[in-house]
């Protein structure tokens, strides 16, 4: 699935490339001439695109043609904002010498020395291009008569509520109902009983979970309520990770309680077995284990020991849900395991009617239509949730390709048909850029909790948003509409809301978070340890370095394939250093939340395409003067900062800062 990102990204590069070039037509006298001949080869390289990405799967040559222009382009791209950069740096320190009243142009700049640097690299991206267009005629590849630009030209249309606030939850009442009489019976005397409920991926086993924790019977008969999404794939169950996140599912903040499991489980005892001040009884609680895969009864066994020592009430209950079932046998106690089957067509074709339609009713014309799309779905209501979310507010002739093309010749078994139902979501998003954004997602670790905002910031920063003069739309709100249609596509599930209705939050299922990943993985990579792989025929974008079981990660390969990263993740208290950011010059994003970073490399200083920064949850107690030559930077963000309590002195440098978002030590987000 490697190649379908392909032709989006290349489209994506191409629209910006000629974006900028447009821009800085009359900025730079002396490149006047280049520029142009460079937004016109662009221009019509853009032309035979959608005819080259329609070609390009079964065509060796056009590939070859089309991953030749994604590096030139790329190249492009970043020569056009180095124009933009040096346009702003000049106007920042003619405006700052003028009001201190004395200008002098050439101690600000050195227009000579910038042309000679410049002039050779535009030209020879000037004939990489050439050469690129002359060969897409001996390709034959052909114009497209449709000159709409990737940025859409309406406005959004509104989006009906209910498609997100309301679950389709369907076909698995009885089921629910069985499982909350269970948990509620009376006569349990275990401290801890174990109800696994297995079945295959897409089969509903977390919406099932989530129905019972929500159950007001449920409610009114424990104490407390934890839902804690594992998704760890290791042999071994976490433990001390997993009492962290029971304590942050009891809204405990974890600079309370220290890392050590000691710590943790002192504080879970502390809330669930009564023995404070106040005398307050043992706490009866019920604990969903969301998407477990440990098959190693040891540590099952450690895990549930410290457990019955955290409260002595009898009647607690764990629910896991997994794939797997020798989990299932492994973790029951007090319970059979509760198996999910699939779901009949008619109520795979009510949740594709939810989907597709919200409230109102599917029209007649649609309904048997319907009904055979929802015999695709072989009894899963995960794709019958996202065909359902594709066909939105689509005409009957997209119901009909969808039913007689797209899912034609898809067979196999369960788990290869929804990967392939899935991956038709995929080519059906609308515009390229959309499926960038989309794609960009698979760089966020499995169950990840997505906040609205940043996401719209993250692919700002990497030039995914195009704004649109036609229907004015800026590129936060372009942002805003691509991420209501990954939503309502529910290719972005679990949203989270404010007292508003207003979206924060949201996640994606592990099946679409699998499909992203096998569709991005030569631009992504996360990396967890060091690795023996090959990288040498692949090109990252997109780079992730995490711990593995709290061991540090050798330096990764500084070679071709990291050169031309624009977003790094550095996570699990990783830090940074002047050698790694000299060498990833091309970074749009970067991120250092929660890393060990005390004082900032003076080298981020010279990172003049950076467009998102953050800093969150670090213990820097200044901001460099040097952070201020980010001239096109876009998002700074300082959350949870504690110890910083100085700002840089030109700050009002940052003329194209459009978020901040700053704790204060009242926390308040400035």
């Amino acid at each position: 699935m490697a190649d379908a990102l392909l032709g989006p990204a290349v489209q994506v590069l191409v629209q910006t490339a000629i974006n900028l070039a447009t821009e800085q037509i009359g900025q730079f006298v002396g490149f006047k001439k280049d520029l142009e001949k460079l937004q016109d080869t662009l221009t019509g390289i853009q032309a035979v695109l959608r005819d080259a990405e329609k070609k390009h799967v079964s065509e060796e040559f056009v590939k070859h043609w089309l991953e030749q222009l994604e590096r030139v382009a790329f190249d492009a791209d970043n020569l056009l904002d180095d124009f933009n950069y040096e346009m702003i740096r000049r106007k920042v320190e003619i405006r700052n010498q003028m009001k201190r009243k004395v200008c002098f142009f050439f101690s600000v700049s050195n227009p000579i020395a910038f042309r000679c640097r410049m002039a050779k690299k535009i030209q020879k991206i000037n004939m990489d291009l050439i050469s690129i267009h002359e060969d897409a005629t001996k390709l034959g590849l052909l114009r497209s008569q449709d000159e709409a630009r990737d940025a859409p030209a309406l406005s959004p249309p509104s989006r009906e509520t209910d498609s997100v606030t309301n679950t389709s939850f369907v076909g698995r009442d009885d089921k629910v109902s069985a499982i909350v009489t269970k948990l509620t019976a009376t006569s349990n005397n275990e401290t801890i009983s174990v109800l696994p409920i297995v079945g295959m991926g897409g089969i509903g086993k977390t919406a099932v979970a989530r129905e019972v924790l929500n159950d007001l019977n449920i409610e009114n008969h424990f104490d407390e309520r934890m839902w804690v999404c594992v998704s760890d794939f290791e042999k071994h169950l976490d433990a001390n990770r997993l009492f962290g996140l029971m304590l942050e599912s009891l809204k405990v903040p974890m600079a309370e309680v220290g890392d050590s499991r000691e710590a943790k489980v002192q504080k879970l005892k502390e809330i669930l077995d009564g023995k404070e001040p106040n005398g307050k009884k043992p706490l009866k609680y019920l604990l969903v284990l969301d998407d477990v895969w440990s098959e190693d009864p040891a540590s099952w066994d450690g895990f549930l020991d410290s457990l019955r020592g955290i409260s002595s009430a009898k009647g607690s209950w764990i629910v896991v849900t997994t794939r797997n079932e020798q989990v299932a046998t492994i973790t029951a106690i007090s319970s059979r395991p509760c198996s999910l089957e699939e779901l009949s067509d008619y109520d795979c074709w009510l949740i594709l009617e939810k989907k597709a339609f919200g409230s109102r009713e599917a029209p007649d014309d649609l309904k048997e239509l319907g009904l055979e799309l929802a015999k695709k779905c072989q009894g899963l209501p995960l794709a019958a949730s996202v065909l359902g979310g594709m066909l939105r507010n689509k005409e009957s002739d997209v119901w009909h390709s969808i039913l007689e093309t797209g899912l034609q010749n898809i067979g196999g078994n369960r788990d290869g048909y929804i990967s392939k139902i899935l991956k038709l979501s995929f080519d059906h998003l609308p515009y390229p850029s959309l499926k960038k954004c989309f794609a960009y997602c698979s760089i966020f670790p499995q169950d990840f909790e997505m906040e609205r905002n940043q996401l719209i910031q993250l692919w700002a920063a990497e030039g995914f948003l195009h704004s649109n003069p036609r229907n004015k739309m800026t590129m936060e709100e372009v942002g805003n509409w691509y991420f209501t249609l990954l939503l309502d596509s529910n290719l972005f599930q679990d949203a989270e809301k404010d007292d508003y209705g207003n979206v924060l939050y949201c996640k994606m299922h592990d099946l679409v978070h699998d499909m992203l990943q096998s569709i991005s993985n030569s631009k992504t990579l996360r990396l967890k340890e060091s690795s023996e792989a090959d990288f040498r025929h692949k090109t990252f974008r997109y780079l992730a370095i995490e711990r593995s079981d709290g061991e540090e990660i050798p330096p990764f390969p500084l070679n071709g394939s990291f050169k031309y990263i624009t977003t790094l993740f550095l996570l699990e208290n990783r830090s940074i250093d002047d050698g790694l950011i000299i060498f990833l010059a091309c970074l749009r994003v970067l991120n250092m939340a929660s890393s060990d970073t005390k004082e900032l490399p003076e080298s981020i200083g010279k990172l003049s395409h950076l467009r998102y920064l953050d800093l969150s949850n670090t213990s820097m107690e200044t901001l460099p003067d040097f952070l201020c030559k980010l001239y096109n930077l876009q998002t700074l963000r300082l959350r949870d900062c504690k110890s910083l309590t100085k700002f840089p002195n030109n700050f009002k440098n940052l003329v194209n800062l459009r978020h901040f978002a700053f704790f204060t030590r009242i926390n308040q987000v400035i």
